[in-house]
């Protein structure tokens, strides 16, 4: 390969830490998963608590790792899918279809969950 397309030490390790994280979402439960993601639907969360779709979460989750990309943070859709139901039967979230894919947005309770910090406790509960 050139050297002009080889990637850095750096670069490499930042890609290998990504997804490493990735592959430490998907071992999550759906509960646990649904726990760390709903902050992301929150004020300070991926569109500042205005609706979101299934791939801006994605990105959220793996914010902190700059090597995810948004192709690496996609091999997360089904799994935050799946945590996304968990939290609307908690009625935490709620979705729309909008074209094919659907939206989402926190619901009130969501927002008084994650102000009080009982996510945990109502994703549970909610079985």
């Amino acid at each position: 390969m050139s050297p002009l397309f080889r990637k850095s030490e750096k670069k490499i390790a930042e890609e290998a830490a990504a997804q490493a994280e990735i592959e430490r979402l998907k071992t999550l439960s759906v509960e646990d998963l649904a726990v760390a993601l709903l902050p992301g639907l929150g004020a300070v969360g991926a569109n500042q608590g205005h609706s979101v779709r299934v791939q801006q979460l994605c990105n959220y989750l793996v914010r902190d790792f700059p090597g995810a990309g948004q192709v690496k943070a996609l091999q997360l859709m089904a799994r935050v899918g799946g945590a996304l139901e968990k939290l609307e039967h908690a009625e935490l979230v709620s979705s729309m279809s909008y074209e094919r894919s659907p939206i989402w947005r926190i619901t009130r309770l969501g927002d008084t969950t994650l102000a009080e910090g009982t996510i945990e406790q109502h994703v549970r509960k909610a079985g």
